[in-house]
């Protein structure tokens, strides 16, 4: 989180180089990295439930998934996409897409990690989940 508001005041003030952008209009390419930056906040939002979800259907009995597996795996991967959609954002600086673009996916990110609090693990003694 630290780096994306490092980087969000180095681009602000001018340090990164020219920030004038290349035009208004969204090119081909700048669509696709916002579609990706959009998609990695969907799924930093709905994975962590689908990866509870599947604790409830029937497993095969040599798994190794307990709750606080799936709990840690969750977390994990909702930061991992938290931050590609920052990630996102500085790709679309270098490909010159719109600063409103640029700084509203920047924007997103920085909400999506301070906004992201682990909650209490469940426990871990319990045993993997059996249908």
């Amino acid at each position: 989180m630290l780096f994306l508001v490092a980087w969000i005041l180095l681009l602000h003030f001018g340090v990164l180089g020219n920030l004038e952008p290349a035009g208004r209009e969204l090119k081909l390419t700048q669509v696709l990295m916002l579609v990706g930056a959009i998609w990695s906040a969907v799924v930093g939002f709905t994975f962590q439930r689908k990866l509870s979800r599947i604790a409830t259907r029937s497993r095969r009995s040599g798994n190794k998934s307990t709750p606080l597996t799936r709990w840690k795996a969750g977390h994990i991967a909702r930061l991992m996409t938290a931050t590609s959609v920052g990630t996102w954002g500085i790709a679309l600086y270098y490909f010159r897409g719109p600063l409103w673009v640029v700084y509203t996916v920047s924007a997103v990110a920085l909400i999506l990690l301070a906004t992201w609090k682990p909650g209490n693990p469940p426990n871990a003694s319990a045993p993997p989940a059996r249908p």
